[in-house]
């Protein structure tokens, strides 16, 4: 017995095998699949949108759009990356247009009235540690903060996140640093 006898080609994880057979069924219209695709990947896509500042009452029309995208893209999914990192992608684009279009709809709306912007509110009025950080996360640009929601937050590699946001690798190392600085800035800030 030599030793490669026993050695052999890793088996792709479950989930993977599972994602695979998912999108095999859904391209050929099985509506269970279809559901249970949403099922698997919904709840990731609520609390992305939410940590990608999507205010709480657009989020449920936000993940349905998401998705809505992911029924008419299925059939160009090549494979080539995660299921979910593809869904990633694709939910990233439309929170940076919904959060473009709702600073332009505000700006316009200021326009308007011509009144000045509301005074933000006092971060120690914020009752809990969630809200600050998420006010924190709002004040980061969008390429910014999506590499560190990703990284931080959802967990995904250097790599993924690349694949994701479709840039090089060092850009996303790049932009984690810089958000993470900004982050670190804003907190001794709020300290004082």
């Amino acid at each position: 017995m030599g030793p490669n006898q026993y050695s052999r080609t890793p088996l792709p994880s479950p989930t993977v095998i599972a994602d695979a057979e998912l999108v095999r069924a859904c391209r050929s219209g099985d509506m269970g699949a279809w559901r249970s695709l949403y099922d698997r990947y919904a709840p990731l896509m609520h609390r992305f949108a939410s940590a990608l500042g999507v205010p709480v009452e657009e989020r449920e029309d936000a993940v349905q759009d998401i998705f809505i995208a992911v029924f008419r893209s299925l059939k160009h999914f090549r494979g080539e990356a995660q299921l979910s990192t593809w869904i990633y992608r694709i939910a990233a684009r439309h929170a940076i247009r919904l959060g473009r279009r709702r600073r332009a709809r505000e700006t316009m709306r200021l326009a308007m009235i011509k009144e000045k912007p509301p005074i933000d509110i006092d971060p120690s009025e914020r009752s809990t540690q969630l809200a600050t950080l998420d006010r924190m996360l709002g004040k980061l640009p969008p390429k910014k903060r999506t590499v560190l929601v990703l990284f931080e937050i959802e967990g995904l590699s250097a790599k993924e996140i690349s694949d994701v946001v479709g840039c090089p690798e060092n850009t996303v190392w790049s932009r984690l640093h810089h958000a993470r600085s900004e982050m670190v800035k804003a907190a001794r800030r709020m300290a004082s």
